[in-house]
């Protein structure tokens, strides 16, 4: 896309001249600076950029700010007919195999999504085949991230519905209204509107990092609603964005809304070495840190006068160095309560994926060579090449 660029990323820059094809605003979230937004009236395009969460004199950050990454990108992708043809197919499998009954606990064991995998639906994935919907989304994610095609390959790509409560009169659904907060296990990832907007309340897309976006329902071009959430202008518009942000559905308070959703890896020759890890141990821990939180919360209702330390009872009698069991001194338990307070672990959680987003793709002068995977060759098998490898048994 060829998009006037904007130098208003820092609070002390001045904004960038307001021009025909673009307009520049800047909104006032929880953070260090600004939540910036690009928009080109001839393509459509709107360009969300995630507020910094990290100060640039930190020196153990390898990257800049903002990054690729850093950056959410909604605009048209399908054509009307193409986003018709698809809802009208997405319906109908759905229908036939009671896919939107119930919530899917096999493909997505920690956040179940009301889906059907594409893959499983033959009229979808001929269609995605016919107006070569890989190679155009694939061609988007190489562009706005700097990511060769080749290095893209599809881990999930399924068709999710998000339904009012109470909209149905049937009780027997299973349907969801909205998801919450995760992380993807891909490093990009894109939704496809098949809904049209006026089909449904609420929903989109929610970025905890956007929290503290207003809402410019006077602004006809915008598509960041408050609380954060990113909602396309029309049927078929995608969006993309790295699914190691944190980010959730927001909630459908009115009609259905259908979007295709796909999780895209990025060959390992992209991305630093150890980086998502360090993030990873660190989400790890404010997850410990809330999950203690709900704990202690618990504790307090049921008027629970103290914590004790009981770890001595898994400890080997003999020799164990502890003192047993006794209570936890006041001075800790109140250090251990304000690192469990929710704003002082989302600030946390905030920073660690700030500094994810700046190192974890590498320059293309540091990234190696692309390793081609290599594979047998292909034959048939007979019964006799299988004779010695089956396990038999007497009746």
């Amino acid at each position: 896309m060829n998009s006037i660029q904007s130098t208003a990323f820092c609070l002390n820059q001045p904004l960038a001249p307001q021009s025909l094809l673009h307009r520049h605003r800047r909104l006032a979230p929880p953070a260090a600076s600004a939540i910036s937004i690009d928009y080109d009236d001839e393509s459509k395009h709107h360009t969300i950029t995630i507020p910094s969460f990290l100060s640039d004199d930190e020196s153990d950050i390898s990257g800049t700010y903002p990054s690729l990454l850093h950056k959410i990108h909604v605009l048209p992708f399908l054509e009307s007919e193409e986003s018709a043809r698809m809802l009208k197919i997405a319906r109908a499998y759905a229908e036939a195999s009671s896919s939107w009954d119930q919530q899917d606990s096999t493909r997505h064991v920690s956040y179940q999504t009301v889906d059907f995998a594409v893959e499983e639906s033959v009229d979808m994935s001929q269609y995605l085949q016919d107006i070569n919907f890989q190679e155009r989304i694939f061609g988007l994610l190489s562009e706005e991230y700097d990511v060769d095609v080749e290095d893209l390959s599809e881990l999930d790509f399924f068709c999710a519905s998000y339904e009012a409560s109470g909209d149905d009169v049937q009780t027997d659904r299973e349907t969801m209204d909205r998801l919450e907060f995760h992380r993807d296990g891909s490093l990009l990832s894109f939704t496809v509107l098949l809904s049209r907007p006026e089909d449904f309340e609420g929903g989109g897309t929610i970025f905890d990092a956007l929290r503290g976006a207003a809402d410019e329902s006077d602004q006809q071009s915008t598509v960041l609603k408050a609380p954060g959430s990113i909602q396309p202008l029309k049927a078929g518009y995608a969006t993309l964005h790295s699914g190691k942000i944190l980010h959730g559905g927001h909630v459908v308070t009115k009609g259905q809304r259908i979007v295709l959703v796909g999780f895209v890896d990025v060959d390992l020759r992209n991305m630093r070495e150890g980086a998502l890890g360090s993030a990873a141990k660190e989400w790890g821990r404010n997850d410990v840190r809330e999950f203690w939180n709900q704990r202690r919360l618990l504790k307090t209702k049921q008027q629970k006068a103290s914590w004790n330390v009981s770890n001595w009872r898994y400890l080997p009698k003999k020799g164990r160095s502890c003192l047993g069991k006794c209570s936890m001194p006041a001075s800790l338990l109140g250090s251990i309560e304000n690192r469990s307070k929710p704003e002082i672990i989302r600030e946390r959680r905030l920073r660690s994926e700030d500094r994810l987003l700046r190192d974890i793709m590498l320059p293309r002068a540091e990234r190696g060579e692309k390793i081609e995977e290599e594979l047998g060759e292909w034959r048939e098998v007979s019964l006799e090449d299988m004779d010695g490898l089956m396990i038999g048994w007497e009746e």
